[in-house]
């Protein structure tokens, strides 16, 4: 529920149109998102074979190359690249201009050009995705679509994003999702100027990630005997489909899909479930829970569930092999490490937690957190403590951590980012 709330969200907050921005103008322009600036001017640009690209300045030179090679997939059409200009002959020129924001862009069409302006790569990118929505959409087809007319209404745009971080998550776990469909995902991405994939990597329900350190979670982690049918209470008594559900992504694999983002301007922040959310490393290493001697599964179903991570030294060495190899294959500044839906119900049970909680001098509060405003139990600041305890390793590592706003609970991180998405 609360991962389909927070995409649409973001979804909503993408395809919202600009202040004062009729709703006749984005639908005329069909552009997501919708331009800062937008003025229609009479007329069109005709893109024509032997069209030549004006590529002025090496920031422009990978997304001209890019655009000229989908005009050829999808038009069949040849432009050529050059790096003057014909006085008085139709052209495309990109061309740099210092002070515009850093993704942002200017975008003049005419009758007799079209000219491309920004100060970075970043900008330059943008502005040819909305040269590919102002396009017919066949322009996003993979083969060609001859006998139309490549044409692009003549208007003057100035855009540039309202926010730096503009993502969008995607849940592997609870459905996996096949590579092919991983790098068409960055695609529609791409597409509508996103910027971040959050790529929620583990959770009950499966293990998507290899971990060379601890095989274990592919070998187990990654399969479910079968999977629960509809919504939780959506059946009685609840019904499954009798499937095992598997998959995983290598550490190749992983490394080519964030290199392809990159070259999208996309950063991949890779998200790793703890405390809570453990089921499938338990089901791998039953060892780094409360009790080491049951055996655990995969979660067939949804929900939220009390087997979590001990707070337990092995606990911690294991979580930090873990980092350790996602670090290597994800070059983001941020590791999501979710902190949400955590029961303490193992916790307040497990002797080494309690005994953890009584060294740390954790008590429940008798006033309200300052942070929050509510009172939190001793095993909550337990949480706190698991959690700062990660963040200050990955902060030695150069790397900060997002989590989900459970993390206020007990005491905030000190320099956690929250994704809250509770509100």
């Amino acid at each position: 529920m609360k991962r389909g709330f927070f995409i649409l969200l973001l979804i909503v907050s993408f395809i919202s149109p600009g202040c004062g921005q009729s709703k006749e103008a984005v639908n005329e322009y069909q552009l997501i998102p919708y331009p800062n600036g937008l003025t229609p001017q009479k007329g069109s640009f005709k893109l024509t074979n032997g069209l030549p690209v004006v590529v002025q300045c090496p920031e422009a030179q990978c997304v001209a190359d890019s655009f000229i090679t989908r005009l050829k997939q999808c038009a069949l059409m040849n432009l050529k690249v050059e790096t003057k200009g014909t006085p008085g002959q139709p052209a495309i020129y990109f061309q740099k201009q210092e002070g515009l924001h850093k993704e942002g862009y200017k975008l003049s069409v005419s009758g007799k050009q079209i000219t491309v302006k920004a100060s970075t790569a970043n900008g330059f990118f943008y502005a040819v995705q909305t040269l590919y929505q102002l396009l017919p959409p066949a322009i996003y087809k993979r083969d060609a679509t001859p006998g139309l007319t490549w044409s692009i209404p003549a208007v003057e745009i100035e855009d540039e994003p309202r926010f730096a971080y503009r993502g969008l998550m995607l849940d592997v776990c609870r459905h996996f999702s096949p590579v092919g469909y991983i790098y068409r995902f960055i695609d529609m991405l791409a597409y509508h100027k996103m910027n971040v994939f959050h790529w929620h990597l583990t959770d009950d329900q499966g293990w998507r990630i290899e971990i060379k350190k601890y095989p274990k979670l592919i070998e187990i982690g990654s399969k479910r005997p079968e999977t629960l049918i509809g919504y939780y209470f959506e059946n009685y008594p609840q019904l499954f489909d009798g499937k095992e559900h598997q998959g995983y992504y290598t550490q190749e694999q992983i490394k080519e899909i964030v290199a392809y983002a990159a070259s999208k301007h996309i950063t991949v922040i890779p998200e790793i479930e703890m405390p809570g959310h453990a089921l499938a490393a338990l089901a791998s290493y039953p060892e780094l829970s409360c009790r080491p001697d049951t055996t655990y599964g995969v979660s067939t179903k949804w929900g939220i569930f009390n087997e979590v991570f001990c707070p337990k030294e092995e606990t911690f060495a294991f979580l930090e092999g873990v980092l350790d190899e996602v670090m290597a294959l994800f070059p983001s500044p941020y590791i999501h490490i979710g902190g949400d839906e955590c029961p303490k119900t193992e916790w307040k049970n497990c002797a080494h937690c309690q005994a953890l909680i009584k060294e740390l001098g954790l008590t429940d509060d008798s006033e309200p957190n300052k942070v929050d405003g509510k009172k939190h139990s001793k095993e909550e600041k337990l949480q706190s403590y698991f959690i700062t305890r990660m963040e200050k390793y990955l902060n030695a590592k150069g790397r900060n951590i997002i989590g989900w706003d459970e993390i206020l609970e007990g005491g905030l991180a000190p320099n956690a980012t929250v994704m809250s998405w509770r509100g």
